[in-house]
């Protein structure tokens, strides 16, 4: 790898040692042994454990181009609110700096890579073996992190990305264009963008009203719960930004579509919200338009990973799936 270089997350992960080293550094760390590598999907996330503490830390490599340090100070932000509010969160590391967003670079003149250090959580994801149960705790969870919106200022400063009709179904939405995926058909690409134009349409009229709109996490899946001795903790705020609730619903319940399962899920996730505070029926009457929407975005993502063997896997049952809803929204029309 030459200074000139633009490197990758594959470049962080096969020069750990050193990039661990720097990076953990920047933190006030020392490393007791390698870092060990827990996920290089959307970024690159290690365990570290700090000889000096006996702390076990998490760094979390941020892949470029798609958050900046700004909008990580800004999700930091937005989870201290959070726990403070009593929907816990973990908490990050200051830098050496009082930054906790750090800037390390592979070698040097090469770009950097923006990292955030956060306590280890001891937990596991709920239990699959009652659905119920967990889609309910997923609910209450869900309405509690939009009660706290709901009367929360964000500092001045503030940046995350926008769910909005542009962000969701847009001409250039925030995950890429579902019409590039080269798996659809002609068929495919007729229905489905005549189903985008009328989510486009039933969201704006929706509306925005702090009711129904406000800063969400955008991927609280189970996975994303971590059930500790002192209760569940929310994780992974990588694509939080300002949306409607819903689709913080449609995020939920997605893969689930098209299963027996699916209504046992969202009767629970109904339910576990309304446990916590008020649905009205004229707001859960738009689940359909968000679950596709959700569906027309995971097509564009797909497209922007076509390589990777889960978009090879997932493509079809996606297309099935996304197509199944349009017709069921466009029926409805």
């Amino acid at each position: 790898m030459t200074p000139k270089s633009q490197p990758t997350l594959t470049d962080v992960v096969s020069h750990i040692d050193t990039f661990g080293a720097a990076a953990a550094a920047r933190f006030g760390l020392r490393p007791a042994a390698p870092l060990e590598l827990l996920s290089h999907r959307e970024n690159a996330v290690f365990r570290v454990d700090d000889d000096a503490s006996g702390m076990r830390y998490v760094l979390r490599v941020h892949r470029p181009g798609y958050q900046n340090q700004r909008s990580i100070q800004s999700e930091l932000t937005w989870m201290e609110a959070l726990t403070e509010a009593g929907v816990d969160t973990p908490s990050a590391l200051a830098g050496i700096n009082g930054d906790p967003v750090q800037a390390v670079a592979i070698e040097a003149g090469s770009a950097p890579f923006d990292c955030d250090v956060l306590h280890w959580i001891e937990g596991v994801p709920p239990g699959d073996t009652d659905l119920a149960e967990t889609y309910r705790l997923v609910g209450s969870i869900n309405a509690r992190m939009h009660g706290h919106v709901q009367q929360w200022s964000p500092p001045a400063g503030f940046e995350r990305q926008v769910w909005d009709e542009d962000g969701l179904v847009g001409a250039d939405p925030l995950w890429g264009r579902f019409g590039d995926l080269d798996a659809l058909t002609g068929e495919h690409r007729a229905l489905l963008t005549e189903a985008r134009d009328g989510v486009r349409q039933r969201v704006i009229a929706f509306g925005k009203t702090p009711d129904r709109y406000g800063l969400i996490h955008a991927d609280v899946l189970p996975e994303n719960i971590m059930v500790t001795k002192d209760g569940p903790m929310v994780i992974d705020f990588d694509d939080c930004g300002f949306g409607w609730f819903l689709y913080d619903y449609a995020t939920c319940v997605s893969f689930h579509e098209r299963e027996d399962s699916f209504g046992t899920v969202h009767n629970a996730w109904v339910e576990g919200y309304r446990s916590v505070a008020p649905l009205p029926d004229d707001i859960l009457a738009e689940t359909l338009t968000f679950r596709l929407a959700r569906y027309i975005v995971v097509l564009g993502w797909l497209h922007g990973r076509r390589d990777s063997p889960f978009a090879a896997d997932y493509t079809p049952t996606a297309i099935a799936t996304a197509c199944s809803l349009a017709r069921e929204f466009l029926d409805r029309q």
